[in-house]
C-alpha cells in the first residue's frame, strides 16, 4: 500500500516514469492516461485525438510512453494524450508528470482508504463477505448505482473529479431534491473554465451506507453520455470520496466495488 497526496481535492501517487522519481494525479473517470507537455518531449507520437472534458473540448497528440511502475506494478505498453499539466495543476507543491486513468488504474483491483489515505492494487482474491455491489466498465469507466431519496442514480466512481456533479438535465425527472448553497470556480483538463452553483443533496446512499449530505455542482453531461452511449445521473467526486471515510476497492475482475465504513482486511 503506498500514501496518497490530497491537494486541492486532486489525488496523487509517486510513480516511477522511466528512469524518473515522480508523482502521478489518479483519475478513474477517464479512460487513458495524459502527460505533461514536458515529459511528452521526446518520446513517439502515435496519433491525434480530441480531449473532452465537462466543460471544452481540444486537439491533442497521442504518445507512446516509456516504462511506468505504478504501485509496484509494471506496464510497458501504454500511452497518454499530451497536455498542459503546469496549468491544470497550478500550484501543486512537488512535480507531477501525468494523469493515470482507468486503464492502469482498474489493471487490477484498486484498494482507496480514506480512513488512512493508502491506495494499492490488491495482492490477494477480495473477501466477498465485504459488503459490495455491482460495477460495469463496459465504457471503460467505473458505473455503479448509487441512491438518494429513493432514487436511482446511474453514477460514475471518478476520483478525477474534485467535486461531485449532478446531470443538470436528469435532477427534476428523478424527483430528487437538492438546494443550491454556494458558487464555486472549476476548471478540468480539457481547458474548461467558470463558475458554477454547488447544491446539496441529502441522503446519498451506496447499498445500506449512507453517504450522509453530497455537495454537487449541476451542468448537462450530454456530451459525455452520447460518447459513452450510457445514461449519467451522478459524478461521485473527490469531496464525497473523502467525506465517506470508506475502504473502497474496484475490483473490475469480479464486476464489484467492494466498501466498508469499518477498518477491516479486504482480503479473503
Amino acid at each position: 500500500m503506498e500514501s496518497f497526496i490530497i491537494q486541492d481535492l486532486k489525488f496523487f501517487t509517486p510513480i516511477q516514469l522511466g528512469e524518473e522519481r515522480t508523482y502521478a494525479h489518479f483519475d478513474t473517470g477517464a479512460v487513458g492516461n495524459m502527460i505533461s507537455k514536458t515529459r511528452a518531449e521526446g518520446l513517439i507520437e502515435i496519433e491525434r485525438r480530441t480531449l473532452e472534458g465537462g466543460m471544452g473540448r481540444q486537439e491533442v497528440r497521442q504518445v507512446r510512453l516509456e516504462a511506468l511502475n505504478v504501485l509496484s506494478r509494471s506496464f510497458d505498453h501504454e500511452t497518454a494524450v499530451v497536455f498542459d499539466a503546469e496549468s491544470y495543476f497550478g500550484e501543486t507543491p512537488f512535480d507531477v508528470a501525468m494523469t493515470l486513468g482507468a486503464s492502469v488504474l482498474l489493471a487490477a483491483p484498486l484498494i482507496l482508504d480514506f480512513k488512512r489515505l493508502w491506495m494499492g492494487f490488491a495482492e490477494n482474491p477480495i473477501s466477498e463477505r465485504l459488503p459490495h455491489i455491482a460495477m460495469d466498465c463496459s465504457t471503460g469507466l467505473p458505473f455503479i448505482t448509487l441512491s438518494s431519496q429513493q432514487r436511482e442514480l446511474h453514477t460514475i466512481f471518478d476520483t478525477g473529479a474534485a467535486f461531485s456533479i449532478l446531470n443538470a438535465n436528469h435532477v427534476k425527472a428523478l424527483g430528487v431534491e437538492v438546494e443550491e448553497i454556494y458558487e464555486l470556480e472549476v476548471q478540468d483538463p480539457a481547458g474548461g473554465k467558470g463558475r458554477i452553483p454547488i447544491f446539496r443533496l441529502e441522503s446519498l446512499h451506496i447499498g445500506n451506507v449512507d453517504l450522509g449530505t453530497c455537495e454537487a455542482f449541476a451542468v448537462s453531461l450530454d456530451p459525455i453520455e452520447q460518447r459513452l452511449n450510457r445514461r449519467i445521473d451522478l459524478v461521485l467526486g473527490a469531496n464525497t470520496m473523502l467525506a465517506s471515510a470508506l475502504v473502497w476497492v474496484l475490483d473490475k475482475t469480479q464486476n464489484a466495488l467492494f466498501f466498508s465504513d469499518r477498518d477491516v482486511n479486504v482480503y479473503a
